[in-house]
């Protein structure tokens, strides 16, 4: 199953999607024959659900890149999914004292970010403005102050897009988000890049606009 999920990898990088997405599925299907008694392992089978996710992750980026917006978003949200129950069996497993920590919980938790921004930026695509507005604000609630630098800076994204979503709408207070979560953009930006980065500067720019028109 990792030969052909390599070969898989391969094939997307050198643009062969169909031949590619082929491959990912015939990896899931051969995860799926393991015989059941190495399934009674449950590092293994927590170890083998996890490569299942990160395939499912992988053909819903296919899926997103041929245009089949709907199933890869429905793949994006399998991958959401295992990796939510991935990280709460690493966390039992952890619970054993004799156990070595492992380092996938942070591995798994910078995938989960990564998906969440992606259902919510296809969802916008298919005009679906609530329910990306529902996995950005998922994303920001996962994000937390410990969350690795790439975590932080798709939490920062994920406030400009609430920004945004607000902004188009046109109900009580929603303007009072809009400019709420260009805020919290402006400050992660600031922290993250600096106050002279373009996108820093950019950002300060919509905000002043913002305010002014809502002052008008």
């Amino acid at each position: 199953a990792k030969t052909i999920n390599a070969y898989a990898i391969l094939l997307a990088k050198h643009g062969r999607m169909n031949h590619a997405l082929q491959n990912y599925e015939a990896a899931k299907q051969t995860y799926d024959m393991v015989p059941i008694q190495l399934i009674r392992d449950p590092e293994f089978d927590i170890r083998c659900k996890y490569d299942v996710t990160l395939i499912n992750l992988n053909i819903a980026s296919i899926r997103s890149k041929k245009g089949d917006l709907h199933e890869a978003i429905s793949c994006y949200e399998d991958g959401v999914q295992g990796l939510r129950e991935y990280e709460a069996a690493l966390s039992e497993l952890q619970k054993d004292p004799f156990r070595a920590p492992d380092s996938g919980k942070n591995t798994a938790h910078k995938h989960l970010i990564a998906a969440l921004g992606r259902i919510g930026s296809l969802k916008l695509k298919i005009g679906d403005n609530d329910g990306a507005l529902k996995a950005y604000m998922t994303l920001l609630e996962e994000v937390k102050d410990d969350s690795p630098s790439a975590s932080q800076t798709e939490k920062a994204k994920a406030h400009i897009k609430c920004a945004t979503i607000y902004r188009q709408q046109d109900n009580p207070n929603s303007h009072a988000q809009s400019i709420a979560h260009l805020r919290e953009a402006l400050d992660m930006y600031t922290a993250i890049f600096g106050p002279d980065h373009k996108d820093t500067s950019a950002i300060a720019s919509s905000l002043r606009q913002w305010l002014a028109e809502d002052q008008q």
